[in-house]
């Protein structure tokens, strides 16, 4: 088989498995992350491009066409985009002939008469990622890459200069960060190049992962206890709860382990800490993360029906469901799973979780509410709505961090119950 036939082949294949993944996805659930098969990396890069620049996608289909388009032929102007503006692999009549004869297949040729018109325009377009420059009046959350929706509520928690700022970010590939385990007294392999302290976390010891050929990641991480692969935003919460050796500690949405595996620490096998998720198949990575940890708990529980004593915890760790605004960097393809109706049933969930995980303190003890969202509903103004009922709760601080080069976004506030509640 010649080596040109073998491109168009995989080539082939991929249009198939993006439209697969896709139609999978609706945009109601997060893409895969990790994909097993002969086409693991390319249909990954693929992907990423489509869930970084469909805005701009569906902006240049509405200047060649303006009858609607069918997903799943929509779909495939996505991948011809991503191909001719982002991999180089193939040339446009490769890319259209593709196209076409997958629409043929699959769809009709009425159909693929119709991609065939529309691609053979779209790239006579120059073959680079600034194709927008060739449009006046492109909208602003175009030129941003953010879904309207999207857009018109951060512009209500963002200034216009952290919006753009943060959607700069998201257009860009996120680095690897690991945290240095509590104890470890080996020197850290060439590969990590460690970090100035965050002021959120000034005890934390961070590392930025640059491959080289000594160290694979995953040979760091397969080392147990020595590097844990977290953000340095998420170091927040755990770093504000200031947990202390001796503390009864609950962690009631602790899936994947990563806070946990700090408050662990922080109790040096001393006191307990008691893990919950609702999820079974996420508490099994819990397991392996805190497995070195003797005075952890880990049980299956959902937060708004807890299986602890009331007023039997020292301390709280609350990070909960949310929005994910803070995190689309690492994961472009949440910007569509966005939605107001989601948000919405998001703040009403986290306020009842909440309402249950304070019955669990005792007097004088106090609950880290946490998000990776950047979004003032699920944050400031949650946590005044809950402050608000809640009259023996006070706010002691409360710290948001929006995305930037070394961190995604997150949000924390520290409340302290009451002794007389």
């Amino acid at each position: 088989m010649s080596s040109k036939h073998n491109v168009k082949s995989v080539a082939g294949k991929s249009l198939s498995a993006v439209i697969e993944q896709l139609g999978r996805s609706k945009d109601e659930q997060a893409l895969p992350r990790i994909f097993e098969q002969e086409l693991g990396a390319l249909l990954q890069n693929l992907l990423l491009v489509i869930s970084r620049h469909r805005c701009s996608f569906d902006f240049l289909l509405a200047q060649h066409c303006r009858k609607k388009i069918r997903p799943q032929l929509r779909q495939v102007f996505w991948w011809a985009l991503a191909e001719w503006f982002f991999l180089d692999a193939l040339t446009a009549p490769n890319i259209v002939n593709i196209a076409v004869e997958h629409v043929k297949q699959h769809c009709s040729r009425q159909e693929a008469g119709f991609v065939n018109a529309i691609l053979r325009q779209l790239t006579k377009l120059p073959r680079d990622s600034s194709y927008l420059r060739h449009f006046s009046q492109v909208p602003e959350h175009v030129q941003l890459e953010l879904p309207s929706e999207l857009y018109s509520c951060l512009q209500k928690s963002l200034t216009p200069q952290q919006l753009r700022h943060c959607a700069a970010l998201w257009q860009q590939p996120s680095s690897v960060f690991l945290r240095r385990c509590a104890g470890v007294q080996a020197p850290p392999p060439p590969s990590l190049e460690k970090l100035a302290p965050f002021n959120w976390a000034p005890n934390s010891e961070v590392y930025l992962y640059r491959p080289d050929n000594d160290s694979s990641l995953r040979q760091i991480l397969a080392q147990p206890g020595q590097y844990y692969a977290q953000d340095p935003s998420t170091l927040l919460a755990p770093t504000m709860l200031d947990a202390k050796p001796g503390e009864i500690l609950g962690d009631l949405c602790a899936a994947p382990g990563g806070k946990a595996l700090m408050l662990a620490e922080a109790l040096q096998g001393k006191g307990q800490l008691y893990c919950r998720d609702r999820s079974e198949n996420r508490l099994e990575l819990l397991r392996q993360n805190l497995q070195q940890h003797k005075n952890v708990q880990i049980e299956a529980c959902d937060a708004l029906q807890p299986d602890l004593p009331e007023k039997s915890l020292d301390a709280v760790l609350l990070d909960l469901p949310c929005s994910n605004t803070g995190v689309i960097g690492r994961r472009p393809d949440l910007r569509w799973t966005f939605s107001r109706r989601k948000l919405q049933e998001l703040i009403v969930l986290q306020a009842k979780i909440c309402r249950q995980s304070l019955k669990l303190l005792k007097p004088g003890g106090r609950l880290v509410y946490s998000t990776c969202s950047i979004d003032k509903k699920e944050n400031e103004e949650q946590v005044a709505a809950i402050l608000k009922d809640n009259p023996g709760l006070n706010l002691i601080k409360e710290q948001t961090l929006l995305p930037d080069k070394h961190n995604d976004g997150a949000y924390a506030a520290l409340l302290h119950k009451g002794e007389g509640h």
